[in-house]
């Protein structure tokens, strides 16, 4: 029982934020040999106040709380409530339950106190904390630490932007033609905090801009892709997840496309050159990386452009191309875009090459390549990540010897940071395909 046994004696709620919660309190009072039942309905409290919900007794008389029950009848607010004893000069606490939509904090005599969910049944200590999770694809809002509860750790997932894939050539003679190189991907990035670190609100910047590369004019080569932003998360940028570099434009000669470079966890990826593949970001790995190593562009046909928590490389070219280039994946950060279609000398088609895929340490396996030939198609869009994988980097569009005919553009790379697929080449006066635009940054914030 809760004992009230004074004319100063009280049983207080206190209400966290404006919401609806209903009381009703069981007592009996005892006068010498009389014993009185008594029970007290509290309106609805919808303010953040403090109500009393057993009040005093009368002069030599004992009231014993038998039972309580404090209910969230809000459809949209959860509340903390908190149930105070006072004797009219110490205040102490009894108890304090977060209540959702529904819920019921109740008190039973010989049973205690117990939180049952809206249909009744009791929610045990493992079940019982809250849990807040905000998305962001874009800088419109920024993040707000949850209000309806008091968290105590904060953990955020970031992606930065992939790189733009290179745009495919536009060339009809009988000598090398080459399709964009393929996009970084851009890295992942996580961080837990303690709640208390941050402030009511966090800014975010997570860009949206396209970045493939731009076809140039019939019988030239095509424009690079661009770098992807960087993803950050709070007011000061606390935190940082680092871009994929840009793929290289197609060559109207026997250049080398280089692929784009990750990004890795303290740099962006750098851009292909018509020489090699695209550094990665900091810290750098030329091949397979592991951590949140950016793994290097690739400037040749090889599957060891592939990640762990960095962005992958996107796919580069030899100079006479001879077989498709696939993107690098990766297991957290983005996948790198694929090779656009090519020609040889001949001219004959070399195909274009898949994107890299996220959640993955294989090659290949993002988005498909566009098919080549008279009616060639574009590259497949890269998968989109999740809160625990990058997005696939989008395939290479596909290529033509058909005269007058249009290369075709990459793919998009997915959210999460995939790199942006090569453009095919096109037969002039036909153009090249378009690079595809690197996947968007994304943000993830839970709290509990």
């Amino acid at each position: 029982m809760i004992n009230v046994l004074t004319t100063a004696d009280l049983l207080t709620v206190i209400t966290s934020v404006a919401g609806a919660i209903s009381v009703h309190a069981s007592y009996v009072d005892l006068n010498g040999t009389t014993v009185t039942p008594g029970r007290t309905n509290t309106a609805s409290i919808t303010t953040a106040t403090t109500t009393t919900v057993v009040a005093s007794p009368g002069a030599s008389t004992y009231r014993n709380v038998k039972f309580l029950s404090i209910t969230n009848t809000s459809a949209t607010i959860q509340n903390t409530v908190t149930v105070n004893h006072t004797d009219g000069t110490t205040v102490e606490k009894l108890t304090s339950a977060l209540l959702g939509t529904g819920e019921t904090l109740l008190y039973a005599e010989g049973a205690g106190w117990q939180r049952l969910n809206n249909s009744g049944t009791p929610i045990t200590a493992g079940t019982a904390a809250p849990v807040d999770i905000q998305t962001f694809t874009s800088s419109a809002t920024p993040w707000t630490k949850p209000t309806t509860f008091t968290p105590t750790t904060v953990l955020v997932h970031m992606w930065g932007q992939g790189g733009g894939g290179g745009a495919g050539a536009s060339l009809a003679t009988a000598i090398a033609a080459k399709g964009g190189g393929g996009g970084g991907g851009g890295a992942y990035i996580t961080q837990q905090f303690a709640a208390s670190e941050l402030g009511a609100t966090e800014s975010i910047s997570i860009s949206t801009v396209s970045n493939g590369g731009v076809p140039g004019i019939a019988g030239a080569l095509g424009g690079d892709g661009t770098a992807g932003a960087n993803t950050t998360f709070g007011t000061t940028a606390i935190l940082t997840a680092f871009g994929g570099g840009g793929g290289r434009g197609g060559a109207i000669s026997a250049a080398v496309t280089g692929g784009g470079g990750g990004g890795g966890v303290g740099g962006v990826g750098g851009v292909g050159t018509a020489a090699v593949g695209g550094p990665g970001g900091l810290p750098t790995a030329a091949t397979n990386g592991a951590g949140g190593q950016g793994v290097t562009g690739t400037a040749s046909v090889v599957t060891t452009a592939n990640a762990e928590r960095g962005g992958a490389g996107g796919a580069g070219q030899i100079g006479v191309a001879v077989a498709a280039s696939v993107g690098g994946s990766s297991l957290f950060g983005g996948g790198g875009g694929g090779n656009g279609g090519n020609h040889d000398i001949t001219p004959q088609i070399v195909a274009a090459g898949a994107g890299g895929a996220g959640n993955s340490y294989t090659a290949g396996g993002g988005g498909a390549a566009g098919t080549s030939g008279a009616v060639p198609t574009a590259g497949g869009v890269g998968t989109a990540g999740t809160s625990y994988r990058g997005g696939g980097g989008g395939g290479g569009g596909g290529t033509t010897v058909a005269a007058s005919t249009n290369g075709q553009p990459g793919g998009n790379g997915g959210l999460c940071g995939g790199g942006g697929g090569g453009g095919g080449v096109g037969q002039n006066p036909g153009l090249g395909g378009a690079g595809g635009a690197g996947g968007p940054g994304y943000v993830v914030v839970i709290s509990w």
